[in-house]
């Protein structure tokens, strides 16, 4: 890049390279946790654009917001680091909304909440980075209560779980940043629980675990913060197995990457806290790929984007 280039015309051209996939309507939610905002983009939109809205301000009671999750019905969860609190907004909040729900006080059993998702019948689920649980409640949960389930203790392998995904069967996916792994656990999986399937060790190229996500095939796509990667794995992956797919190298673009979520096509989108940008792969993309489309730059208001999420 010369020193005349702009930020916004590199990233232009960034996604001029070849067809745009299928990168669907709607929005894109992004979480900054170093800004306390959620903000929203077209999911095909590219370079350095304004957020479509922006979720932010004293009555949203963000504080280090850690993952975000829209639900299909657009409702928007999102976890406090710093509060150790659920908050959720109802579809299409912005500016500065109060929640519609807080989970929050001593009987949540929260402590530095991380990922967060539902599953088909609305239970919030939440992985615990401090206390190594996951924590279930009701789906119309509100103010200082308990889960209606803990996954806790030795059995389960939790060391440090950082994101959390909900499979089309209702198991339940944890990525496990203590172990470089990921703990697969059955419905309804509660107290001592043993994972059903474990994915561990060399071969599967997990190197500081940090985002995740499932495709209806029960694909899983994880992001390697450390190794600047995205690592996807068959939906019956179990042991120390290779990923059926790697992207990684220096035309990915990647920095840092955290949160990630696939589109029906088999779209991927990844944000990259290293470089505060979100970067989309085309469906089967591997190795060395560059990014089909990249929102970053300072009109997009992207500082350190953790979790991303569609509706």
């Amino acid at each position: 890049m010369n020193g005349a280039q702009s930020q916004s015309d590199a990233l232009r051209q960034v996604g001029a390279r070849g067809a745009t996939p299928a990168l669907g309507t709607g929005f894109m939610y992004v979480n900054s946790g170093s800004s306390n905002e959620i903000t929203a983009y077209p999911k095909a939109g590219n370079g350095d654009i304004v957020p479509s809205a922006t979720l932010s301000g004293s009555n949203t009671q963000l504080d280090d917001p850690t993952d975000v999750f829209v639900a299909t019905s657009g409702k928007i969860y999102v976890t406090n680091w710093i509060t150790s609190a659920v908050t959720v907004y109802p579809a299409g909040a912005k500016g500065n909304h109060a929640p519609s729900q807080v989970i929050s006080g001593g009987n949540t059993l929260m402590s530095l909440p991380a990922g967060i998702a539902t599953d088909s019948v609305g239970d919030i689920y939440v992985v615990n980075y401090n206390l190594n649980t996951v924590t279930v409640y009701a789906a119309n949960a509100t103010g200082n209560v308990a889960p209606i389930r803990t996954i806790t203790g030795p059995s389960t392998h939790l060391l440090h779980p950082i994101r959390v995904m909900i499979l089309a069967n209702d198991d339940m996916v944890v990525v496990n940043r203590g172990h470089n792994s990921i703990e697969v656990f059955a419905k309804n999986a509660n107290g001592n629980a043993t994972p059903i399937r474990t994915i561990i060790g060399v071969n599967t190229g997990l190197l500081v675990p940090d985002g995740g996500a499932v495709d209806s095939s029960g694909r899983i796509y994880i992001t390697n913060l450390t190794a600047a990667s995205v690592t996807v794995f068959a939906p019956t992956a179990n042991g120390n197995v290779k990923p059926v797919r790697t992207i990684s190298g220096s035309n990915t673009a990647m920095d840092k990457p955290s949160g990630i979520a696939v589109n029906p096509a088999g779209t991927i989108f990844v944000s990259n806290e290293g470089n505060s940008t979100v970067t989309t792969y085309a469906p089967g993309a591997d190795g060395n790929a560059p990014p089909a489309t990249t929102i970053g730059g300072t009109n997009t208001l992207l500082d350190f984007p953790n979790g991303i999420s569609f509706h």
